[in-house]
């Protein structure tokens, strides 16, 4: 065999285990964020009430229970969680929060038990994958995808082997 021909589906398998990896990896992190091992919490954004510090279809990924005046929070309100800046802490222990695009502050005093926590990052569009991602058919596009650009670049990678070309000789009867 020739070294090319060896190399061609070391390389192929090479991209599988390193596409395997790389998806382990990003599904790993994903489930560590999402399942409370650790002290943050991941939520979407929806609305443009905290623009331009944090854009609609964001994630924040919140720490729990640590939070102070002049952060953003998110908080449980209205039977949903929402991101805003907390602006003051109230004397009988309620919070006031106000959204930064907004020009009034919320109308709604928080319990402390109501807020969720500090917000430590919010990657823009990141929030709009994970709703995709949590759709099943946006799953399976994502897949279907990932295996078709597997099958792609599997062609390119194919060295076709040379074939020889056999000779064939003609044999004549020969009478003696």
């Amino acid at each position: 065999m020739h070294a090319l021909e060896r190399k061609g589906p070391a390389m192929g398998r090479g991209r599988v285990v390193s596409l395997i990896v790389a998806a382990f990896v990003v599904l790993s992190a994903f489930v560590i964020l999402t399942s409370g091992i650790l002290p943050y919490r991941v939520f979407i954004v929806h609305t443009g009430s905290m623009e331009p510090t944090i854009s609609s279809r964001s994630a924040v990924i919140v720490r729990e229970h640590v939070y102070r005046v002049g952060q953003t929070i998110s908080f449980y309100e209205q039977g949903g969680v929402i991101t805003h800046r907390l602006i003051r802490i109230n004397t009988d222990g309620t919070a006031t929060t106000k959204g930064d695009a907004n020009s009034t502050p919320d109308p709604w005093k928080l319990k402390p038990s109501a807020i969720i926590g500090e917000v430590v990052a919010s990657p823009p569009e990141v929030g709009y994958w994970l709703m995709y991602l949590r759709n099943p058919f946006g799953l399976t596009s994502v897949f279907i995808s990932i295996i078709v650009c597997w099958q792609v670049s599997a062609l390119g990678t194919h060295t076709p082997t040379r074939h020889r070309r056999v000779k064939r000789h003609k044999i004549q009867n020969v009478l003696v």
